[in-house]
Parts: C-alpha cells; sequence; structure tokens
C-alpha cells in the first residue's frame, strides 16, 4: 500500500509508527477534552495512559508470540526490534490495560473508577486511526475478493479489512460521545464498548487472510475467540445495570 509516506535523503516518513503516534495523540486529547467539558480533574490523566501505554504494549507483544509468531517465538522473544517495533495483537493489549486500569482503579484508589465512560471514546478514535495504519502498512490484511472495492496487497486482490474495522470503529466513537453526553447512557459506555466491539471484531474477522492471526477451535481465530468471551461479559454487565436500580 503506502507504508513510506514521505521519504528523502535526510529522512523517511513511515506510515505505521506515524499513525500510531496519532492514535495514542487523539485518545488522549481527546480524553482530556471530555474531562474538562465534564469538570473532571485532568491532574492523573499523564501517569494512568502511561500505565495503559505500558501495559497494552506488553500486552500486545505477549499475544503475538503466544498466537501469532508460530515457528518464531524465541527469535521474536530475544529481538529488540520486535519489541520496539511491529507486531501487535490488539486484543492482547486491551486485556493487559484493562488488567492495569482495574488494579489501579479499583486496587491502589489512584483514579475514580466511575470516570471510566471518560476513557472510551479516546480509546475507540485512537483504535481506529491505528488501523488506517495498518491499512497503510499492508498489515493485518483482508482475504481474496472481487469486490469494486478491492485493493492489491500481498500478492492479491483483497479485502480492505482494516478500513471495515476503522469505519465501524468510528461510528462506534461517534455514538460513544454521544453516551457520554447522556444523562443515563454514560453509565452504560464500558459495556457498550465491549458490546459492540466484540461484535465488530467477531464479524470482521471472517474476512481477514493474514496467516498470522491464528485459527484454532472450530474454524475462528483467536480474536473471534476473545470477542466471544468480551461478547459474554458485556452480556453479564448489561444484566448487572438492569437489575442494579432495583436493589
Amino acid at each position: 500500500m503506502l507504508p513510506i509516506l514521505f521519504s528523502s535523503s535526510y529522512f523517511t516518513l513511515y506510515a505505521y509508527p506515524l499513525f500510531m503516534g496519532l492514535s495514542w495523540g487523539v485518545g488522549y486529547y481527546l480524553t482530556r477534552y471530555l474531562f474538562e467539558k465534564k469538570k473532571e480533574t485532568t491532574a492523573g490523566l499523564i501517569p494512568l495512559f502511561l500505565g495503559i501505554f505500558i501495559s497494552s504494549w506488553i500486552g500486545a507483544k505477549v499475544f503475538f508470540l503466544i498466537f501469532s509468531s508460530q515457528n518464531k517465538i524465541y527469535q521474536y522473544m530475544y529481538a529488540d526490534y520486535f519489541w520496539l517495533g511491529g507486531g501487535f495483537v490488539f486484543y492482547g493489549g486491551l486485556i493487559f490495560a484493562l488488567a492495569f486500569y482495574l488494579i489501579y482503579s479499583l486496587y491502589l484508589k489512584k483514579f475514580s473508577f466511575k470516570k471510566s465512560y471518560l476513557l472510551a471514546p479516546g480509546l475507540i478514535f485512537g483504535h481506529a486511526i491505528g488501523r488506517v495504519g495498518c491499512f497503510l502498512t499492508g498489515c493485518c490484511y483482508g482475504s481474496q475478493c472481487d469486490l469494486p472495492w478491492k485493493v492489491f496487497m500481498d500478492g492479491d486482490y483483497r479485502h480492505p479489512v482494516q478500513l471495515y474495522e476503522a469505519i465501524a470503529l468510528f461510528i462506534l466513537g461517534y455514538f460513544s460521545l454521544k453516551w457520554v453526553d447522556h444523562e443515563e447512557a454514560h453509565k452504560k459506555v464500558l459495556s457498550n464498548y465491549l458490546l459492540y466491539y466484540s461484535v465488530i471484531r467477531f464479524v470482521v474477522e471472517f474476512f481477514r487472510g493474514d496467516e498470522v492471526r491464528g485459527i484454532f477451535w472450530l474454524s475462528l481465530s483467536t480474536s473471534q475467540l476473545v470477542s466471544i468471551g468480551l461478547f459474554i461479559v458485556a452480556l453479564i454487565l448489561k444484566i448487572r445495570e438492569k437489575i442494579k436500580p432495583a436493589v
């Protein structure tokens, strides 16, 4: 596709690190904006984001090693270029970041868990921007197709599956901003995100064509199995949201 956006004898601009940086930058500043809009203090946002960044980076790498590195696990494990460069699994990053966030907010009491709904839009829009970077780089590519919007990638015409997910995430991000502003819906932003994104990812995976995603039980990919788990968690949260007001 367009992995190099600009190149000269002095400087080369790569799409993947640029869009990864944009995703985190937009995520942070959108979150900061929402906190200020709701008149919440932003004092603890930087250490929170640093913790989320580090834990998600490690989680994305660990999941790649376990599910996507195939017979190169030891080669990647001891290589600096792997830990500092490409090779991420989003769900690994999400799960590790959620684990850090729960410990940071509920156990260490460093952040109010009630403000969780303000974090979701930044996560969603940041993820969408990251998927555009995947498309430009040519990773996480789709399966072969002959549709009018097919793209040539990895030696064949394929589904632009990265853009499928990016568009779905931008739409989900739009609604997440609506939920944040709604007097009652803001309490359901986290469960809504887990519910809708798990469905989006489960469907999108059927159009993936890269082998590194891993195929396991019942011809489902690793991400589809995780999506089923998150969908169940989201349903449990939804049930609790229905029951809690009556308690």
